[in-house]
């Protein structure tokens, strides 16, 4: 007869287990309490798992744990709410946690910092290197985790928003000690006046601006208020932060960008508003919008998948129109990357998302008509087209930026000339040299009326679009004053 010490014990408090249950399963009161998992404080400074945590690799990790703890993958795989079968094929390398969310949401079960994991920054573009400073915050490796930490991630990140604030410019205070309604309102009509402003003329003129009126509003947020102002003045000031970093990233101040959507997410995340997880999705797809723009799609995409992870994590929904907006942005990843299907699929979910959109509930995003549509669309096709060098994409991209550039009203100059030069680009890489010709100096036109040098970043792509056509007068006329403007 077998000893009653050899029968099978529950990992966790060691009880024996009922007869059918095998070893490194859990006891029925384990079960319903919770297993608890306790590591040795350097458990993942052991060989090899720093490694496979920088690849977001969990197959060693989990193979060290269930070595440590003595539990089955059954018994894993509850405790992360994992089937048995996941567990096996992450350890067996036939599957990984590829979704940023997922990842962070494991690390934290386990106690893994979050720094462990490899979040990476400074993607080289067409096989060359990127041309700005490596030590500049766009590069810095934490970011993404930072980023992370603020909206998935209950614990502190070790980010000092305090810090990013000082680094604002100098501004006189307010003298509000009371804030109420009226000075929500008076920060709310700031904040459109802004977007209008680079709307209609570029960001230039204006973000010194709106950076300083940002520092003299943070005071604000300590002074005294009803419950009722509160979240207001917190949502206001999380969207008057978002539109001086996407100003300040539309005048290529990268690091001042950041800084300033680090301060909105965090705001955000304090407003306790309804509209505070839409806002916070916001943030994170104008994030992705700079980093396509600075050329590094897996940055883009990790900062998508937080979007959607935020959205889904969060008890208060996200707007239809932010979800598009966040879909467009993950197509134009995609197209970075080359990859036609992705970038179909996600303009496939955009058309889904822009198509719900409840106007009488989402009045502040009426950005996002037709006309923008059809821009953000265009564009994703425009960028496969360069990647790709692949005419069939271009054609996909002309009716749509066509559609841009004629429904546009002036008070959208700068996005205008945006969808403008994309079309002359289109027409290019199509192979229709007279018309990319015509628009090119017709985009040429459009982007010195704007101070946006964003913009000029895209008559560079233009010029680059041109090159295989250089044997066309035309051509090479366009070309010289393109290069000449964007000097």
């Amino acid at each position: 007869m077998a000893n009653p010490g050899d029968k099978p014990r529950c990992p966790d408090c060691g009880a024996q287990l009922r007869r059918g249950r095998e070893a490194g399963e859990y006891c029925d009161p384990c079960r319903r309490t919770g297993p608890r998992l306790v590591l040795p404080e350097a458990f993942y400074d052991q060989p090899g798992l720093p490694a496979a945590l920088e690849a977001l690799d969990f197959g060693p990790v989990f193979l060290a744990i269930r070595a440590h703890t003595h539990w089955s993958q059954q018994s894993l795989g509850e405790y992360l709410g994992f089937e048995q079968c996941r567990v096996s094929a992450i350890e067996n390398g036939k599957r990984s946690l590829h979704d940023l969310g997922t990842a962070i949401r494991v690390a934290n079960r386990l106690g893994i910092p979050a720094g462990r994991l490899g979040f990476t920054h400074g993607v080289t573009v067409g096989g060359g290197t990127n041309t700005e400073r490596k030590g500049s915050g766009v590069y810095r490796r934490d970011f993404v985790e930072h980023v992370a930490g603020l909206t998935l991630v209950s614990a502190a990140t070790g980010l000092d928003i305090n810090r990013l604030i000082a680094l604002l410019p100098h501004a006189e205070p307010t003298g509000t000690r009371r804030v109420g309604a009226a000075d929500v309102t008076v920060i709310e009509q700031a904040t459109s006046a802004f977007s209008d402003q680079d709307f209609a003329t570029g960001a230039e003129p204006v973000t010194d601006v709106a950076v300083a009126h940002l520092r003299s509003v943070m005071p604000l947020l300590g002074a005294q208020m009803t419950a009722e102002v509160r979240p207001q003045l917190y949502l206001a000031t999380a969207r008057l932060a978002t539109q001086a970093g996407w100003m300040a990233s539309e005048v290529n101040d990268h690091d001042a960008a950041r800084r300033l959507w680090m301060i909105a997410l965090q705001v955000a995340r304090d407003a306790d508003h309804p509209l505070g997880t839409d806002q916070t999705v916001f943030v994170l797809a104008d994030m992705a919008f700079q980093a396509v723009e600075l050329g590094r799609p897996k940055e883009a995409l990790c900062l998508v998948h937080l979007g959607h992870n935020t959205a889904t994590v969060s008890a208060y929904p996200v707007t239809a129109a932010t979800t598009s907006l966040l879909a467009n942005i993950q197509a134009r990843a995609h197209a970075l990357q080359r990859d036609a299907v992705g970038c179909d699929r996600a303009l496939g979910q955009a058309l889904d998302h822009f198509a719900a959109i409840d106007p009488t509930q989402e009045s502040w995003a009426d950005y996002l008509d037709e006309a923008h549509l059809a821009s953000l669309r265009g564009a994703a096709h425009y960028e496969l087209a360069v990647a790709s060098h692949d005419p069939h994409a271009a054609s996909k991209a002309v009716p749509l930026l066509r559609q841009a550039v004629d429904h546009l009203s002036p008070d959208y100059a700068r996005p205008r000339a945006s969808a403008l030069t994309n079309l002359a680009g289109a027409h290019a890489i199509a192979g229709d040299t007279n018309t990319a010709v015509t628009l090119g100096h017709h985009a040429v036109d459009a982007a010195t009326a704007v101070s946006s040098p964003r913009n000029y970043d895209r008559l560079r792509v233009l010029h680059t679009a041109l090159e295989p056509l250089h044997t066309s007068a035309g051509v090479a006329e366009l070309r010289e004053r393109l290069q000449t403007t964007v000097a």
